[in-house]
């Protein structure tokens, strides 16, 4: 039966929490942060997280001002039941709200990741409700808008909103967004090195070991890391070494191949 990926993570999500495993916070990219029931979901888990946004979500600057309920002097009927916005309270789109903001409100945040060189962008944050649960009547909970700008000449811009504490700091919001890097350089390790994505097979159990077995394998091997405690080959630089003594073993053992191309290398090529 299809399921959307929300709704796939928030399934795993229960069986992990199930299984006694504590999850400190959930991070994802804007396929999951524009889904409300989604983010509504980690609310009510008390969850924290940092999921990525598109440019045009909806929001309103910090709590927008509601205009109770109540029967005017001298009307008939059924009173009104739920409180409205205030005359000059409206939903933003968030790339609105971040082109407001001058030069002088970006900071420059620098942060490293594992042993890459360091990077740095501009942030820009502030407290906003999302307005798509305004929709029901519903006002959603504050949340935090983390807007990032690089320095290229053409800078582009990044969304999300951050479930913290509204006392959590700027860098503190950006250490939570950017976790999904380790995730998806264990993910890349999986595929790439690993052959996560090398399963052929036709069985939903057969799929399911294949997994397992490499998610053992990555565990082990960055067990080793830590435990040796210091520089071991990374995956690239072994697949690199394996290739390079594989590929000389081909070609001793193939020595026409090799004959075949020298000679290729000798013919003058015009482009």
């Amino acid at each position: 039966m299809f399921h959307e990926k929300w709704r796939l993570a928030l399934t795993l999500l229960r069986q992990v929490r199930a299984a006694g495993i504590a999850i400190t916070a959930v991070v994802a990219d804007a396929e999951f942060g524009d889904c409300t029931t989604f983010r509504r979901t980690l609310h009510r888990l008390q969850l924290a997280y940092a999921v990525g946004v598109s440019s045009t979500l909806t929001v309103f600057r910090g709590t927008p001002i509601l205009t109770p309920a109540s029967r005017l002097t001298g009307q008939r009927g059924r009173p009104a039941s739920r409180a409205t916005l205030a005359p000059d309270v409206s939903p933003l789109k968030v790339r609105d709200v971040a082109d407001t903001m001058p030069a002088r409100a970006w900071r420059t945040v620098s942060q490293r990741n594992g042993r890459h060189a360091p990077w740095r962008a501009r942030f820009w944050a502030c407290r906003v409700t999302p307005a798509n649960d305004w929709r029901r009547r519903i006002l959603a909970p504050e949340v935090w808008l983390l807007c990032q700008r690089d320095f290229g000449a053409t800078p582009e811009t990044k969304y999300y909103f951050v479930h913290l504490p509204a006392t959590a700091s700027l860098k503190a919001l950006v250490r939570l967004a950017h976790q999904r890097w380790a995730i998806e350089q264990q993910y890349a390790g999986l595929k790439d090195e690993l052959g996560l994505d090398h399963f052929e097979g036709r069985s939903y159990h057969g799929w399911h070991r294949h997994v397992a077995l490499t998610a053992i394998a990555y565990a082990f091997l960055q067990g080793e890391r830590l435990r040796r405690r210091r520089h071991t080959l990374t995956f690239p630089q072994a697949r690199a070494v394996i290739t390079d003594i594989l590929t000389a073993h081909y070609f001793l053992t193939h020595w026409r191949h090799l004959k075949m191309l020298l000679d290729l290398a000798e013919i003058p090529l015009r482009i």
